[in-house]
């Protein structure tokens, strides 16, 4: 070899030394240093191994180890005896360059010896830092997707092109309790509730063949639990626009569902019955009606109302109110048994729903049965019995959508009440009738207020044992557009409108205060002056203080006028707030009389609690005074009543000479009516008074009937006795 090397030319040697050279330095821009460790371990590194790493020629591997940082010698020690025992060896080592930069490099060895038998090592080092941060960066990704697919709630699971599944998650297996081989595929749907794998599969068939992504609710079976899973899977396309996987997750909303269902239920439900409630029965009714029609079916429509629920409220709390409306759901649900849809729309009011209706008859038997329901509560040394008022219509004959029949139903039930409760009646045609006529009758009483064409009247109040007048009663007359003077009978329904109904007494009041201010002025004794108050200026309230503030406007006396009130006042809501009212008028020593006594209910009751001052016999007595001697009892009785009270009593009705005479043998105290007076409008007042006081007897002004009936054959008297 030196022979030949000697041989060469010098320019051959150079030209191999440049060669050398330039692989060198290729090799040196690539990260390879290399390195010859010789049988006495010393180092032969070249010239990138010496500058990179700080290695010198000769230099003792033994010395140069002391030199490396305790962590990192490990590796090369294990490299060191593997280059020993075997031909070719490789390791992956971390060093520290000569800058203190620490470097990862893959070391390959190759062992030779020598004649002798003594080895040399020659390392070939690879800088493979980037390429190793590179990887650690790869893996740390990978495993960062791993863990976020592994702690995320949904399953993820990929599914080939004919949408069977090919791959899933541990999680998903271990959540599933199925084994993998019998999950892949379609076999999933094992776990699947038997009412969800019809839909389910259908859905899939259904993105399968248009490939559009799905997305559905289904129940799995985990754990031996159904639990509710969402599923959702989008395609994978290949260049040419053909699936080729289906990529989806599986995620437990089975919390989720339970909370919307129970919102939804409370939604849907009433809370203290557990019923449908308002909202949810006028969707069902919506879709009878709909197949109804379709079907040409008859539906049927109940409303219910609990009677006296108000008392059993105010008597014994609303505990016992709200045991009462869970006991009669509970027997409604009973008698229909999930034959028809029984819903509570609020506070005392049902509704019942019933498909395929045969027969009017089959309405009424079912009411029937309803009517058997009855509750008695005992509550301060009374007994108050509950049963339901119930209003009917029947589809398509009384009504063709969904608010026509429940207003139908509610006219019948209105209906059902005003004839006395614990009773049912049909929607009959004639019930809208009324309803528009009571419609027309407020309206007519709110233009009358509106134009000022309200106009009061007054009836004398006679003493039957001396003739003399000792006051008047305030009656309502409206004019109409033809200058017509009508009666009250013609809007009495005003009188159950409050608003309407208030507007009219506060009219009629400042008429009245107007009118015994003028009469006053002129010295004119007019006695007391009774005005009719209803039960809907009785529930507002301010109306005591307001009717208060009206008198003291006027200068008017307490005891100069008298308030008369019914017994029906009492009938209804807000009786604490009108009996409130009564209260304070008592207080500021405004008389009150009982209108109607004997007609009413617990009359003896109220007699009572009431400060009442003075009674009135209802006509329908006084008009049977002289002819049937159970009316002459009847009167006789409520006259002794009254003296036993120490209150005064006032006959109402009075039309004839021989019931006055009667009446006074009986030793009743005063009498109106038209034997002694017609209603006459306040400019005949002062007339009246004076042509009384000079004739000091009764002058009748008018003996014949009224020309106008009152409703209900009660007389004009009664009617006009209908203001507020």
């Amino acid at each position: 070899m030196a022979d030949l090397i000697s041989s060469r030319s010098p320019d051959e040697l150079e030209g191999r030394r440049d060669r050398m050279d330039g692989d060198q330095q290729v090799l040196a821009s690539a990260g390879v240093s290399r390195c010859a460790v010789d049988g006495e371990g010393l180092f032969h590194p070249d010239a990138n191994a010496a500058r990179r790493f700080g290695l010198k020629a000769s230099q003792s591997l033994f010395c140069w180890l002391r030199g490396v940082r305790a962590p990192l010698r490990r590796p090369i020690f294990q490299l060191i005896r593997a280059a020993l025992r075997m031909d070719e060896t490789e390791a992956v080592l971390t060093l520290e360059d000569s800058g203190g930069e620490m470097k990862t490099v893959r070391a390959i060895t190759r062992t030779r010896r020598d004649a002798m038998g003594r080895p040399t090592v020659d390392v070939v080092a690879v800088d493979v830092t980037t390429e190793h941060v590179e990887i650690e960066l790869l893996k740390r990704s990978v495993e960062n997707l791993r863990l976020i697919v592994e702690y995320n709630p949904q399953l993820p699971w990929i599914a080939d092109a004919e949408g069977r599944i090919i791959d899933f998650t541990d999680r998903w297996l271990e959540n599933s309790g199925l084994e993998r081989d019998e999950a892949e595929g379609a076999g999933w749907l094992a776990a699947t509730h038997p009412d969800d794998v019809g839909p389910v599969t259908k859905r899939i068939a259904h993105s399968h063949a248009t490939g559009e992504s799905f997305d559905v609710r289904v129940r799995l079976l985990v754990n031996d639990q159904y639990r509710w899973m969402r599923a959702q899977a989008y395609p994978r396309r290949d260049d040419h626009g053909q699936i080729i996987r289906w990529y989806g997750y599986t995620e437990d909303i089975h919390e989720s569902v339970l909370i919307e269902e129970q919102i939804r239920w409370n939604a849907e439900h009433d809370s203290l019955t557990e019923l449908p409630n308002r909202a949810m029965f006028n969707a069902c009714l919506d879709k009878a009606l709909a197949d109804a029609l379709t079907g040409f079916k008859k539906v049927g429509v109940f409303l219910l109302d609990v009677d006296n629920f108000k008392d059993v409220n105010d008597l014994m709390g609303h505990h016992a109110g709200d045991e009462l409306l869970k006991s009669f759901a509970s027997r409604l649900k009973e008698i229909f048994d999930g034959r028809a849809v029984v819903a509570r729309l609020g506070g005392d009011e049902f509704a019942i729903l019933i498909k395929d209706v045969e027969s009017r008859q089959q309405l009424a038997d079912l009411a029937n049965r309803v009517l058997t329901i009855r509750e008695t509560f005992f509550a301060a040394g009374r007994s108050l019995e509950c049963r339901v008022s119930i209003g009917v219509a029947t589809f398509p004959d009384d009504g063709r959508v969904a608010t026509e029949l429940l207003r139908h139903a509610d006219l019948a039930l209105y209906r059902a009440k005003s004839l006395g409760r614990g009773r049912m009646q049909m929607f009959e045609q004639s019930l809208l009738e009324d309803m528009q006529e009571r419609v027309a009758m407020i309206n007519r009483a709110r233009t009358a207020v509106r134009d000022g064409t309200i106009i009061s009247y007054y009836q004398p109040k006679v003493c039957l044992q001396t003739g003399e007048l000792v006051g008047f009663e305030a009656l309502l007359r409206w004019r109409d557009g033809c200058g017509t003077i009508r009666s009250p009978a013609e809007i009495y329904a005003a009188f159950d409108d409050h608003d309407v109904a208030d507007m009219i007494g506060q009219t009629m009041t400042g008429q009245v205060f107007a009118d015994m201010a003028a009469w006053r002025a002129r010295g004119l004794k007019v006695g007391h002056v009774a005005i009719n108050v209803s039960s809907a200026e009785l529930r507002r309230e301010r109306f005591a203080g307001r009717l208060i503030e009206t008198m003291d406007r006027f200068s008017i006396a307490p005891d100069s006028i008298e308030i008369e009130i019914t017994e029906g006042v009492f009938l209804g809501a807000a009786s604490d707030t009108i009996r409130r009212s009564i209260d304070e008028l008592h207080m500021c020593n405004i008389p009150l009389a009982l209108d109607d006594f004997g007609t009413g209910f617990a009359s003896l009751s109220h007699l009572r609690s009431l400060p009442v001052s003075t009674l009135k016999i209802d006509r329908s007595f006084v008009s049977g005074v002289t002819a049937r001697e159970s009316d002459s009892a009847i009167v006789s009785a409520l006259i002794t009543l009254g003296r036993a009270l120490n209150m005064k009593v006032v006959a109402e009705g009075v039309e004839e000479e021989e019931q006055s005479v009667r009446l006074k043998q009986l030793g009743c105290d005063y009498a109106q009516g038209f034997y002694f007076s017609r209603p006459v409008p306040s400019e005949n007042i002062p007339a009246l008074i004076h042509s009384w006081n000079e004739n000091n007897a009764i002058i009748t002004l008018g003996r014949r009937a009224a020309s106008w009936p009152a409703r209900g054959g009660r007389g004009d008297d009664r009617s006009d006795s209908l203001i507020a």
